[in-house]
């Protein structure tokens, strides 16, 4: 573990990403609730960091451990548990917090999902009420035949492309949910990621179990699709749809911006080389002319969003794993290893193989760092 105290002594954000952080934070971004970050403060300490010192750096308050309700950044939240993994050495941090996750912090959520009949209902649930706990995580089901994939995704804003420690907390809590609502009888065939495999499985292996596998194709838990019916023991649908309808007034109220949720949209296509304005248009229900009538709006279009998406993941996976170029390609939407460099080029102004260098070579060099 690295000498932490000397570390966090020297280390600043640049004023730039500070005023990144802040302007992420105000209304109109992507927000979670702080109990997202329930036990950061013991964990962040049990691995040697000073939790305070940290959201400071975040610029998050220290009432979000007062405070479950508070809403704050999604890109502040997976800066800080990338950061907190960077700077303990821990590289499963975010599973660490998701080790002690109950029902319970899932606030309002946890009064109806538990009153759904089945697994696959409250996969369902969540697919829609999941931004009035937690914006910045997207849950997919994929459910074609006799397999099912529940894919996680994290829905930021930041240039991270993958977020890794948001990623794994967020299969680790699904995962625990999932136990607590079957009656602890809910064991998936495998989990995987799309990162690379960690020095240490330790932790993984005890909050996620041993069947897991990285630098994959999606970000999933995947279990036989029958084990979805699971009916959930004592759910009440009266007081189901009573919490339902409160919950739907809450959907109401949140300002709809159809460009980030077509972002959603991107990342879980592009793996599967679907990912057009029709199929983004399926997915979000509406009609190709009336989603790039609401784009035009924010001054986007669907073309834009797949590319810096793209781009976004595109730096993440040349910078933090050894996937070999035609990996990324498909993984990115691309049918052939040629046209993904040529697209690289034209974005980047370099060659995937030169970016991967030369990112690699910033890396390796300390920067220049200041004390505050």
């Amino acid at each position: 573990m690295p000498a932490i105290g000397a570390e966090l002594s020297n280390i600043s954000l640049a004023d730039a990403a500070l005023d990144h952080l802040v302007k992420l934070g105000q209304p109109g971004h992507t927000l979670t609730r702080s109990a997202s970050l329930t036990d950061y403060e013991h964990v962040a300490r049990s691995v040697g960091l000073d939790p305070l010192r940290m959201l400071r750096m975040a610029r998050l308050p220290a009432t979000v451990f007062d405070d479950p309700n508070l809403m704050i950044s999604v890109d502040s939240v997976g800066w800080l548990l990338e950061e907190s993994a960077r700077l303990s050495g821990q590289e499963a941090f975010g599973l660490l917090l998701a080790e002690t996750r109950s029902l319970a912090n899932l606030g309002m959520l946890a009064l109806a999902v538990r009153e759904e009949p089945s697994l696959r209902a409250a996969v369902q649930f969540f697919a829609r009420y999941m931004r009035l706990h937690n914006a910045g995580v997207q849950l997919r089901l994929d459910d074609p035949g006799d397999v099912a994939r529940l894919q996680v995704g994290a829905n930021m804003q930041g240039g991270h492309g993958v977020w890794r420690q948001t990623i794994e907390m967020s299969t680790g809590i699904v995962l625990r949910v999932f136990k607590a609502l079957s009656g602890d009888t809910f064991r998936p065939t495998k989990i995987s990621f799309t990162h690379a495999r960690p020095a240490s499985l330790e932790v993984h292996r005890r909050v996620l179990g041993t069947a897991i596998e990285f630098s994959q194709e999606c970000d999933a838990i995947v279990c036989p699709s029958r084990d979805l019916d699971t009916p959930i023991p004592a759910a009440d649908p009266t007081l189901n749809r009573e919490v339902k309808r409160w919950l739907d007034m809450q959907l109401t109220s949140l300002r709809d911006e159809p460009a980030q949720r077509a972002r959603q949209v991107v990342r879980m296509l592009l793996p599967g080389g679907l990912c057009s304005v029709d199929q983004v248009a399926q997915h979000l229900g509406m009609h190709r002319r009336t989603l790039n009538r609401h784009l035009a709006a924010e001054g986007e279009s669907v073309t834009t969003i797949i590319n810096a998406v793209r781009a976004e993941l595109a730096e993440e996976y040349l910078a933090n794993s050894k996937r070999k170029l035609y990996d990324v390609a498909e993984l990115l939407g691309f049918s052939h290893a040629g046209d993904f460099s040529r697209w690289f080029r034209g974005r980047f102004g370099k060659t995937p193989s030169e970016w991967a260098a030369h990112s690699r070579q910033s890396t390796a060099a300390p920067g220049p760092i200041s004390s505050r």
